[in-house]
């Protein structure tokens, strides 16, 4: 039957039945367990499967080391000094830096075009749409007056950012 399978004593892969018998005995004679992968290795490559696999090295960017068989993983998923880029500028830098960075680009104000006020870089997809929403409920083709700015502000100052 092409779909009953067996597990191999040596390799623990699963094997067709009907070549299960010819897998195992080569299986046993040739290959052997690494003890740190749990990988099949040839018996007599074993030696240079150790110092190639799991040879310690560190990694460029932040000296951190670890085995070589985990490198990849770590430069693209763990690092922190690896390089990302901030969303609101589009500027790379090390993941280790990026939230102090953020704090200070999102500080940034930027005009905004459909009320003329002066708006957080961080707040100001926020702020368009709801400024464009809004002059589109008002009928507004053109830039409104920048004292009628409909933008999200704390209740207390609303009045105040209405009607300066």
């Amino acid at each position: 039957m092409e779909g009953d399978f067996s597990v191999c004593r040596n390799c623990k892969r699963h094997v067709v039945s009907a070549n299960f018998t010819l897998h195992e005995a080569y299986c046993l004679q040739f290959l052997v367990l690494c003890p740190e992968c749990e990988e099949p290795v040839p018996k007599e490559t074993m030696e240079e499967h150790c110092k190639v696999e799991h040879q310690q090295v560190g990694c460029t960017m932040c000296q951190q080391s670890m085995q070589k068989s985990s490198l990849e993983f770590h430069k693209a998923n763990e690092c922190q000094e690896r390089p990302v880029e901030c969303k609101l500028c589009k500027l790379d830098m090390q993941l280790s830096k990026l939230e102090l960075h953020k704090s200070y680009c999102g500080s940034r104000t930027e005009l905004c075009q459909g009320c003329g006020r002066f708006i957080m870089h961080r707040m100001l997809a926020q702020h368009r749409d709801v400024c464009r929403s809004e002059q589109a409920q008002l009928g507004k083709e053109t830039s409104p007056d920048p004292g009628k700015c409909l933008s999200i502000t704390v209740a207390a100052a609303l009045s105040a950012h209405l009607w300066p």
